[in-house]
């Protein structure tokens, strides 16, 4: 046996000997030991019995057809236990030196941090409802303060939320390990971003996926039911207990609705449940002290009204499946500690691939993976063969040293997904990280998603390097507005070119060539005079880098006048002498409200139009205010000065520009308006004689007075 072989041999065998045999650990509070091999012989159901089978499918018993009770609970297979076996601690017992409560009493549905009973419905979503409504949202409630009962009702976990997800899409249950595994790796979506639903297919929307990280959970433990010191600790330690039971032993009660040994049936578990607290003073059946259960069928289930019953001691102790779970933490475990580095994936719209496909997400790259969450890893159950939905997201913050580490020393960090082996492969078409410096409503830096992936498989990266603007012009034709750039792409990363014109928060995506970028925009899209481009150039990691400024000029077309060939329109007023105002006179139409404003707007030029209809689409001038004029008065906000009856005042008018802008079916379109007016007729008569004698449109109002002297300035 060569020296490789033998080395494999006496791992294996080490290997074998510690699935097999975990020593006893005290750590004063508890006797406990790491899962083994034999635990999960012990726990575990065997998959290729009839009863396993029998376990699978929901049962549901019923007194009418109003009141019907279901469940639905799947206990966790010998393969599904030893796959997860490294995450499992197994409490023995409480330890000697253990500084246990002296309590005889607990109630935990009592706290405002609880919530109310909840009911499953038709739903075989109990094990759901118990893990994920009752344990997770008493544990964050706490973290959090939340009053679960009052204001914060609709931050109680939606059950729908992991159900979902592990019920193969179909309505036959779901597993206890499961449960417990995808809230550990997901979170908990709340009835805010996922309102409660009986449909057991859908998986939540962009909100839920990104709300559910803050709520994900450290992991759990078990022990047993005839350990009730250790599950009497557990509760004193707020903890919510999770037990499986048969569900038709507490289908009808005595008048007490209190369960005994001698009534339990102990037949074969299949109904999950959550244990909220106990009473050492209760007693049936010469049965001395019993466990508060919450159950998940209604409040008027039960003879106390609340959803709850009692259980005693013996009973619980010899249930038929004796394994309990609690929860051991949260992740984020004050209320100010949130995720901070969160795996995103968007779908073609086209290809979303199904829900049972193996889904992975991590830091790192094909070389070195610094870790991953592997969603369906160790479960038996996945989404089923339903289409994916348009988004998920998963916390990758327990490598987020891993990939800072990465982008410091090379510049770059590296993050993966994958999708495979389902019924249909999912395609990515976009997919980033979102690095959070608060959680969920505050500053989100640096999503990076990724345009057109069209792969399943992706390895990405985050840059700190912006990519490079080379050049960059615009070019008048007689027809077109032709924009190009020229960009670096410095870390292999570019991933394309916007243009914005002229300060519009509207943008243009670019074709692109190699690295140059160029497209082409019909003249008519842009009014007569100047305006500007400004290109950014952005990659994949959100690194982005804009231009400058880049100028160019529309000319009106080539019109004659009255006497000479010229750029200005042909009926023009004499006693114009500026070319930048005959300019915008000839590119506008010049509108007016009553009778004297139709007389002051003749002052600038022959045609003029009636504002009251007038529906911006070209540049414009205004000559009157809004007491006549409908479209002075839709747009008199616009204007840094509103013109009213007592203002500007007597006698006074002012001149006004502002770009306005229009939407034409996808396309903002930007006007230019030109606004003069007074408080009344003098005041709106000063304001355009005094427009005639401008050399430039002003840059701010400019407020003028008609005195006996002429017109002149208001400072």
């Amino acid at each position: 046996m060569n020296f490789f072989k033998k080395i494999l041999v006496i791992l294996l065998l080490v290997a074998s000997i510690s699935v097999n045999f975990s020593e006893s650990m005290d750590d004063g509070t508890y006797i406990y030991h790491n899962f083994t091999k034999a635990d999960a012989e012990k726990i575990g159901v065997d998959e290729n019995t009839t009863d396993y089978e029998k376990n699978e499918t929901i049962q549901t018993i019923s007194d009418s057809d109003d009141d019907i009770y279901v469940m639905g609970c799947f206990l966790p297979t010998k393969e599904e236990l030893m796959s997860m076996s490294e995450q499992i601690t197994v409490v023995e017992g409480v330890s000697e030196t253990a500084n246990l409560s002296n309590n005889t009493y607990l109630d935990l549905s009592k706290d405002p941090y609880f919530p109310l009973v909840g009911d499953q419905g038709k739903i075989g979503s109990c094990a759901s409802w118990a893990i994920v409504y009752y344990a997770n949202s008493y544990l964050q409630a706490k973290i959090h303060n939340y009053d679960l009962k009052g204001s914060d009702s609709l931050k109680c976990f939606n059950p729908m939320w992991a159900y979902n997800k592990i019920n193969d899409g179909k309505n036959e249950g779901s597993g206890l390990i499961g449960n417990l595994n995808l809230i550990s790796r997901l979170g908990s979506a709340t009835y805010e971003t996922m309102p409660p639903t009986n449909n057991y297919t859908i998986w939540g929307d962009y909100e839920a996926w990104l709300e559910a990280p803050q709520y994900r959970i450290t992991g759990y433990e078990i022990s047993s039911t005839n350990n009730t010191d250790v599950m009497k600790s557990w509760l004193n330690e707020g903890s919510v207990i999770i037990i499986a039971m048969r569900g038709e032993d507490i289908f009808t009660f005595d008048n007490n609705s209190i369960l005994s040994d001698f009534d339990q049936s102990h037949d074969e578990a299949d109904h999950a449940q959550a244990v909220i607290g106990y009473d050492d003073s209760i007693s049936e059946d010469n049965e001395t002290g019993a466990f508060k259960v919450m159950n998940s069928w209604g409040a008027n289930w039960s003879p106390n009204g609340d959803g709850s019953y009692y259980i005693t001691y013996k009973a619980m102790a010899n249930l038929d499946y004796t394994t309990c779970y609690r929860i051991t933490g949260a992740v984020y475990n004050t209320s100010d500690s949130h995720p901070e580095l969160v795996g995103v994936v968007k779908f073609d719209s086209e290809n979303k691939g199904t829900k049972d496909q193996n889904m992975t997400f991590g830091i790192g790259n094909e070389s070195n993976i610094s870790g991953f969450v592997d969603l369906y890893e160790g479960m038996d159950e996945n989404g089923g063969n339903g289409s994916m939905p348009d988004f998920i997201a998963v916390d990758l913050t327990d490598w987020k040293s891993e990939f800072e580490n990465s982008l410091n020393n090379t510049g770059k960090g590296y993050y993966f997904a994958n999708f495979s082996n389902g019924t249909k492969t999912s395609i990515i078409s976009e997919f980033g990280i979102i690095k959070y410096i608060s959680y969920p409503n505050g500053e989100e830096i640096n999503t990076l998603n990724s345009y057109a992936c069209n792969n399943s498989t992706l390895f990405k990266f985050y840059s700190k390097t912006a990519p490079e603007i080379i050049n960059s012009s615009v070019t008048v034709t007689d027809n077109e507005v032709v924009v190009s750039i020229h960009a670096d792409d410095v870390d292999d990363d570019l991933w394309g070119v916007k243009v914005y014109f002229d300060g519009l928060n509207e943008y243009y995506s670019l074709t692109r060539a190699d690295q140059t970028f160029n497209t082409s925009f019909n003249k008519s899209m842009f009014t007569y005079g100047e305006h500007y481009a400004i290109f950014e150039a952005f990659d994949g990691s959100g690194n982005t880098n804009k231009s400058e400024k880049v100028y160019f000029e529309i000319l009106a077309p080539a019109t004659t006048s009255r006497s000479t060939t010229n750029h200005y329109s042909s009926d023009l007023s004499d006693g114009i002498d500026s070319g930048t105002i005959k300019r915008a006179i000839s590119n506008s139409n010049v509108i007016y409200g009553s009778d004297i404003d139709e007389e002051f707007a003749l002052n600038l030029r022959e045609n003029v139009q009636n504002g009251n209809n007038y529906e911006l689409s070209k540049d414009t001038i205004i000559v009157g205010g809004p007491e006549s004029d409908g479209f002075a008065d839709r747009y008199n906000n616009e204007f840094e000065i509103q013109i009213t009856n007592e203002y500007p005042g007597e006698n006074r008018g002012v001149i006004q520009v502002q770009t306005i802008e229009v939407r034409d079916g996808n396309i903002i379109k930007p006007y230019q308006v030109i606004y003069i007016a007074g408080s009344d007729r003098f005041g709106t008569l000063a304001a355009l004689e005094y427009f005639k004698t401008l050399d430039e449109l002003p840059k701010g109002p400019i407020t003028v007075e008609w005195n006996d002297n002429g017109v002149i300035v208001v400072e």
